[in-house]
């Protein structure tokens, strides 16, 4: 047994699908399903029960996935502490939203870095769920959420600011002089949305479907600057983050009624060890004010 072959078995369980645990490793199919079968093989017990989509678990499945866990979890810490005492300086993985780095990357490194000429970060751009993902699965260290809902007990959460969801349109849109809009307007407007593994999608949806509307979207992407050109050309318009609009002259943002509030936070695994230069990054985001 292997704790590689422990860290295949727990992704597609939490999956429940190795065609989805092999998206989440950037792993082949077979790869994920021959580490199943060399521990079944080693143990001579069956731990898994093919279903029509994905696969269950056997009761002795259920009870190495516990054990999995711990172990994987320990495991994790041990390596993390064993660097800290070494004084070695490993990047820190930091994830966020397009939208948020293209305001939060420049403040990090004018603010924050230039405090610790030790530390260094390796930033990844994604949609929120892709970050929390990426959370779990050790391939982050820390990411900069923007979300209006708790994001659930495994995660340490920082608030770092208060920010608003506005609809963006180019100047010379015929309702760029509104200040303010109801989403029952806005049933006709061809929309540019962020992809479905964004938080803000999920934020956006949830107030159309609460005005019993069916957004036009006209098209969806994960790029902050295809939104930007469609909606500055006319051809759509969009939900930015009031922040980032002080980088969009072109761009107009007009507050909904009510308007979408949501929070920017900092989080990691709550039962993960921190390293010295992760505690020092979280430190100064606890001492700072954004706005």
């Amino acid at each position: 047994m292997t704790l590689q072959q422990l860290r295949y078995f727990q992704a597609a369980c939490r999956y429940h699908s190795i065609t989805g645990a092999a998206e989440a490793l950037h792993i082949s199919q077979p790869s994920i399903s021959i580490a199943i079968r060399e521990l079944e093989h080693e143990f001579g017990l069956k731990l898994t029960a093919r279903r029509y989509q994905g696969f269950s678990l056997t009761p002795e499945g259920e009870e190495l996935l516990t054990l999995a866990d711990g172990l994987l979890a320990h495991t994790d810490q041990v390596l993390s502490h064993m660097r800290d005492l070494s004084q070695r300086h490993y990047p820190i993985r930091l994830g966020m939203p397009p939208m948020v780095g293209m305001n939060l990357l420049p403040h990090l490194y004018t603010h924050v870095v230039p405090r610790h000429p030790d530390l260094t970060v390796s930033t990844r751009e994604g949609g929120g769920n892709m970050l929390l993902r990426g959370l779990l699965e050790k391939t982050l260290d820390l990411a900069f959420i923007t979300h209006n809902q708790p994001l659930g007990e495994e995660f340490q959460v920082l608030p770092l600011m208060s920010t608003e969801t506005v609809w963006c349109v180019s100047r010379d849109h015929p309702m760029a002089g509104r200040t303010a809009v109801s989403v029952e307007e806005l049933r006709e407007e061809p929309l540019v949305l962020f992809q479905k593994n964004f938080f803000h999608y999920e934020i956006v949806m949830h107030r159309f479907e609460e005005a019993g509307v069916t957004p036009r979207v006209i098209h969806a992407t994960d790029q902050l600057s295809t939104a930007r050109r469609l909606i500055q050309s006319g051809i759509a318009s969009g939900f930015l983050l009031k922040s980032a609009l002080s980088e969009f002259r072109d761009l107009v943002g007009i507050s909904l009624t009510p308007p979408i509030q949501a929070q920017l936070s900092l989080v990691w695994e709550r039962n993960r060890h921190l390293s010295a230069d992760m505690r020092c990054l979280i430190e100064d985001y606890q001492n700072l004010e954004l706005t």
